[in-house]
């Protein structure tokens, strides 16, 4: 049986390996590029407010103006449109599958989180 100092060791040696995955340093990468890009900044925070501002509307039971709409179809147009948000959104992509691909493995389900030479469970239907 596992201490939870063994687990706990575990999960910083894992952090370890996933600070080290390529996807992890380009997506850190891209997050100091970001941070050093002002007009980046500007067009993520300016898109990011709007859509905030359209979710309190809708929360409110307010109605969504046309002018609305299309504020946040020019806003969408200038983060598809800018090269470093392009940039960034390809790396998040990769780096959130990584993260997704190392979840499904710990899921107690997969097949890569049993534990070797286990049996599988027996459960009453199969005792038959």
């Amino acid at each position: 049986m596992a201490t939870t100092e063994e687990i706990l060791e575990a999960a910083r040696q894992l952090g370890k390996l996933l600070a080290s995955h390529p996807a992890a340093i380009r997506f850190e990468e891209m997050v100091r590029k970001l941070q050093n890009d002002v007009d980046a900044q500007r067009v993520l925070n300016d898109y990011n407010r709007h859509l905030e501002t359209l979710a309190q509307k809708q929360a409110a039971g307010q109605p969504i103006e046309v002018e609305d709409k299309r504020r946040l179809d020019a806003l969408q147009q200038k983060v598809i449109e800018h090269p470093l948000l392009q940039e960034l959104q390809v790396v998040q992509m990769d780096y959130l599958d990584l993260m997704r691909r190392v979840d499904e493995a710990m899921s107690p389900g997969s097949p890569a989180a049993a534990p070797p030479n286990v049996p599988p469970i027996v459960g009453p239907d199969m005792l038959m």
